[in-house]
């Protein structure tokens, strides 16, 4: 069942980014919002599922070890594609409107990060501080991505009616994708489970490495047909939207979550994942800010340095299991 829901979630995903390309180069969003809301959102659904399920059930560090898990792997993965794409450099055509977004990450991953090594008390009826600042923050962040979004692209002439009479349709296809891989997260969360009952690693191990890379593979495969499609602001926004969603929704499965606060019921390895995160966006915003490189070497080398990182982090973690 885990395989089959992840093979279903990979083909609405390719569905799903080919239809919000069409979508961003039809209408006045662009590939900045398109993949920062419309996409993002959607192929992070498996997630959703995943880390609500585990929130019900009492396993907070599936929960959070799969959001933050999430994360670190698609900016593995994004850098991973830009290695395999090196001979274009698409990555020194993105645009620094993307660097909002990666602040935004920034922020969560750091509100995170402390929130988890204070353990503050503090909560809003049973809701968590962290929980609500996380809301807060990624609300303000997407309305300021919108309206900076709606100012710059404000001279713009509109899509003419040959151009939008396919609009409509493709949206509601949309929407069917993502309801199907609604679904099909939904049965990845119950294998998720069940692998972490019957593993020998940590709840945290699973969540952040084998539910998170399962659940991932929407994003993956949405940015590999985008960066395919040479639409680098669909995948850089896809996966730093896709970052700051996964921070969103493990507040959503606080909701979920009736032993407390899902935040300080992890265990320690979720710090250095979340820790992990804001280092490797930090990473990420400065390869965005480049914009000249002499050969191909120099261009892969970032890129190179943060593949490795997740090989390290995900190493040191199962070491870190084995080990304890």
């Amino acid at each position: 069942m885990f395989i089959v829901s992840a093979l279903l979630s990979a083909f609405c995903a390719v569905r799903l980014s080919t239809y919000a390309n069409q979508i961003s180069q039809h209408t006045k969003i662009g590939g900045l919002v398109a993949g920062t809301m419309l996409l993002a959102a959607a192929t992070s659904l498996p997630e959703l599922t995943a880390t609500v399920s585990a929130g019900i059930i009492g396993n907070a560090d599936i929960a959070v070890g799969n959001g933050l898990g999430s994360i670190i792997f698609n900016i593995f993965f994004l850098f991973l594609l830009d290695v395999h794409f090196r001979r274009h450099r698409l990555f020194l055509n993105v645009s620094d409107h993307h660097l909002y977004t990666g602040i935004i990450g920034l922020l969560l991953c750091a509100i995170t990060c402390g929130g988890m090594i204070l353990h503050l008390p503090l909560s809003l009826l049973w809701i968590s501080l962290i929980s609500v600042l996380v809301t807060a923050v990624y609300a303000a962040g997407m309305w300021y991505i919108s309206q900076k979004q709606t100012i710059t692209q404000g001279s713009s002439a509109a899509s003419s009616s040959v151009e939008t009479i396919y609009v409509p349709r493709t949206v509601q296809k949309f929407i069917f994708f993502a309801a199907v891989i609604f679904v099909s997260g939904s049965a990845l969360s119950v294998s998720g489970d069940i692998m972490a009952d019957t593993t020998g690693i940590s709840a945290t191990a699973v969540g952040s490495i084998l539910v998170a890379t399962a659940t991932s593979i929407p994003d993956a495969v949405s940015v590999y047909v985008a960066l395919r499609l040479a639409n680098v602001n669909l995948a850089v926004g896809t996966i730093l939207g896709s970052n700051a969603f996964n921070v969103l929704m493990t507040a959503i499965g606080d909701l979920f979550y009736t032993k407390g606060s899902i935040w300080n019921d992890t265990s320690n390895q979720t710090i250095i994942i979340a820790a992990a995160g804001f280092v490797l966006t930090g990473l990420v915003m400065a390869i965005i800010k480049r914009d000249h490189t002499r050969n191909t070497l120099t261009y892969i080398v970032p890129s190179l340095i943060i593949v490795t990182s997740y090989i390290v982090i995900i190493t040191s973690i199962l070491f870190y299991n084995e080990n304890s």
